[in-house]
């Protein structure tokens, strides 16, 4: 029961999701009669309604080792892991009865479905026949794809984003499962009345693609074949994320094609690239879907299809399943982890310098990645913007990416593809999680190559990060994305919440402005308030410059005192921010949003970085979060997210506990968050809870830091909260010493719950 609690609510946080019914009615439409069509969480009468007997019944059918791919990544000998699984798994008995193969499907003719929904933006989604897997067009319609995602290149994103712009966003994948394989095109626009054009628009440039030949550049090509290499370098890096970026190929292509992938498209040439575009896509089999707002009350706006709750019951009712005793078949032992030792060995060398012009320039080398890797933090973000120019730094952001003085966008995209680099220079809207780099203390623009290219990355760094071009048109184009996410966000009451929390605890340190900004002050900002605000804020006196590398250190010194050493600095730079004045009594703060779900954040103040406490903090809400988690989630299914954490400035911080649920379970949630906190604070943690959250902290630590763009960014994250370079054994050493009465004593004096900020979105009517 508390399960099925926690699913109905996950089931209900997607529905609330920006864009949501436009997803479900295009998967509806193009993958409805495929074996992919289905939701993945279910619908909500099936979870309410199922019984046990078929979840028991369905984990033994389908949960067997003939029916599985293990995938192991660490620090291990492979012939004693090896033995291992065996020795688990090689135990467990073969399958009575195998698992039926997935079906093969295919799209026939050219179908269109429009829909209105309760959406701010319009979108236009199309699903294209495309070769199977093993077919010899496979792989040129995989170069194709990347082709056609390219930005600033692609011609398919020219015809939607060039000029006058049909769309603010353009995606393009093509999806390989066992037994089909589709081009997906998903176009978003803040202008209903393009859909037309849009539609049109992508089948003409999909059509024409064929007669593109003679003009194709080459080096595009060999730029996407580059950064296929480069990526796989970046992936190695990072064994957390590895696992599930390549389980959907693993589980149709297989390991070794897996291993060969990067040879494989190699030898596709642009001839066989286009003559799969003339094969699959000149008279191409497809649906279309167009989802535009709700904007008259009259219409009746999509509904998912799903399954009532009487059919639900009449199924199970009519159907029996087999009885288990519940007894454990294989005898399992399981290492002990009391043993962990907290450690850290640096074989690396680090080196801190400061430009005459104030840029502080750190350098991280260790010879154990070939990747080289950058990142500026720009420091103060929030705090340096007036208060009419919201969300400028993020709007600059966008721009850096748009060409410099020296390089168009479309010459600046292929200098890129050229030496396989990846740039992040703000959160994708489209990637969940990712936003835990954003924030309104400071900007980042990591930027990663591989070593072999690093001397021309530090020159295209460079380039983009001193002398954007802030191009009229490019800008515009920006604008109008930016927009579009913010009329989105606006409708999530988890990012809501979370702005208005920021917003009431924060907002005389100038860290609760929003980090995108608004509608009007977005829609304001002109190229040359960019070009200004450009000037002062990414002023070397205002930037931490880092670099992880396997280059030599004094290399590296010299590149960049050739690219910054002359820069001029800035003295209308705000320096540091000032701590909140105290918060004495609680506040809470509500936006009303018509939505299933209500959006919680809830907390209040903490001392800065380098206070005494911060450590023991850290782990205090870790295990507070292990118990909401726990307790809240796994026990009372009130929520399918819930947590707590901090974050910290030079001279002060701030804690809250965040949570999704259903606005009839508000008070629930609420008063089980306070009751947490009480018994936390009342009793203290245990011993066993303090050991593995140790354990779990530096875990994480250890995890964020495999990848030589984490280890810059983090460099930098380090420099602004005024610790050294080489914190991490500092900050090991202080983890191991945090005992009992130092969390006890933290969470007493810090975690109050009688001045505290508690911000709310969603439906709470007049409660």
């Amino acid at each position: 029961p508390k399960e099925r609690n926690v699913v109905i609510e996950e089931i209900k946080k997607d529905m609330d999701a920006p864009g949501a019914p436009a997803e479900e009615f295009f998967t509806e439409k193009a993958y409805g009669m495929t074996d992919f069509g289905r939701p993945v969480l279910g619908y909500k009468p099936f979870i309410e309604n199922i019984p046990r007997e078929a979840i028991v019944s369905y984990w033994k059918t389908y949960y067997q080792p003939g029916n599985m791919i293990a995938l192991l990544i660490g620090d291990f000998e492979s012939a004693a892991m090896k033995q291992k699984v065996a020795s688990i798994f090689g135990a467990v008995p073969a399958a009575e009865s195998s698992v039926a193969p997935f079906a093969e499907s295919h799209l026939t003719g050219q179908q269109r479905f429009d829909t209105v929904a309760n959406v701010t933006s319009a979108y236009v989604n199309f699903s294209f026949e495309a070769p199977r897997f093993g077919d010899t067009s496979y792989l040129p319609m995989d170069l194709l794809a990347q082709y056609l995602s390219l930005d600033e290149i692609s011609p398919l994103k020219q015809a939607l984003t060039g000029g006058e712009p049909l769309a603010t966003e353009v995606g393009v994948s093509l999806t390989t499962y066992p037994g089909l394989s589709r081009l997906d095109i998903n176009v978003v626009s803040e202008k209903p009345e393009n859909r037309e054009l849009i539609v049109e628009a992508v089948l003409t440039t999909l059509r024409s693609l064929g007669s593109l030949e003679a003009d194709i550049d080459v080096g595009v090509i060999d730029g996407i074949k580059t950064s296929v290499r480069a990526q796989d370098i970046y992936n190695a890096e990072k064994l957390h994320y590895y696992g599930f970026m390549i389980a959907p190929m693993l589980m149709t292509g297989g390991w070794e094609f897996i291993q060969k992938y990067p040879d494989l498209l190699d030898a596709v040439t642009p001839n066989q690239m286009f003559n799969a575009a003339r094969q699959w896509l000149e008279d191409p089999n497809y649906v279309v879907t167009t989802v535009i707002p709700n904007a008259d009350s009259a219409q009746v706006a999509y509904q998912p299809a799903g399954m009532t709750a009487d059919e639900v019951k009449a199924h199970f009712a009519a159907t029996t399943f087999p009885v288990f005793d519940g007894q454990p078949t294989i005898p399992l032992e399981y290492p002990s982890t009391d043993s962990v030792s907290l450690s850290i060995a640096q074989n690396a060398t680090f080196a801190r310098r400061t430009l005459d012009n104030g840029l502080t320039l750190l350098i991280k080398s260790s010879p154990d990645s070939k990747v080289f890797a950058i990142n500026a933090l720009g420091k103060n973000r929030s705090a340096n913007e007036p208060d009419s120019l919201l969300g400028i730094t993020d709007f600059v952001n966008h721009c850096l990416e748009k060409g410099s003085s020296t390089r168009s966008a479309t010459q600046l995209s292929k200098d890129l593809a050229r030496i396989g680099a990846t740039v992040t220079l703000y959160d994708n809207p489209w990637i969940p999680y990712d936003d835990r780099y954003t924030t309104p203390q400071f900007s980042f623009f990591k930027f990663e190559t591989i070593d072999q290219f690093a001397p021309d990355g530090m020159a295209l760094f460079a380039d983009m990060l001193l002398q954007p071009a802030f191009d009229s048109s490019e800008v515009e184009k920006i604008r109008q994305s930016m927009l579009g996410v913010l009329g989105r966000e606006a409708t999530s009451p988890n990012s809501v919440a979370k702005s208005l929390y920021y917003k009431t605890l924060l907002g005389r340190t100038g860290l609760g402005k929003p980090v995108m900004g608004t509608m009007q002050t977005i829609g304001q900002i002109t190229p040359d308030d960019l070009r200004s605000y450009h000037a002062r804020f990414y002023s070397p006196n205002n930037v931490i410059l880092a670099i992880a590398t396997s280059r030599d250190t004094s290399e590296v010194i010299g590149w960049v005192e050739q690219y910054f050493a002359t820069r001029s600095p800035n003295a209308n730079v705000v320096a540091s921010v000032a701590p909140p004045e105290p918060l004495v009594l609680s506040r809470q703060e509500h936006t009303e949003l018509n939505k299933e779900q209500i959006g919680i954040y809830f907390g209040g103040q903490l001392p800065g970085a380098n206070d005494p406490s911060a450590v023991s903090l850290e782990v205090a809400l870790s295990v507070l979060s292990s118990r909401l988690w726990g307790n809240l989630r796994e026990r009372q299914g009130l929520a399918y997210s819930v947590g707590a954490g901090g974050a910290f400035d030079r001279n002060f911080g701030w804690w809250y506990c965040s949570m999704g649920t259903s606005a009839d379970k508000f008070q629930q949630a609420y008063d089980g968050i306070i009751l947490e906190i009480d018994k936390l604070k009342l009793d203290g943690p245990t011993e066993l809870e303090l050991k593995q959250t140790r354990n779990q902290i530096w875990g994480r630590l250890m995890s964020a830091k495999l990848s030589r763009i984490n280890q810059a960014y983090y460099m930098a994250v380090n420099e602004y909260l005024g610790r050294a370079p080489m914190y991490d054994p500092e900050y090991l050493s202080a983890l191991t010493k945090v005992d009992l009465q130092s969390v006890a004593q933290a969470m007493l004096k810090y975690i109050r719950t009688d001045a505290t900020v508690l911000a709310t979105a969603g439906k709470r009517g007049g409660d």
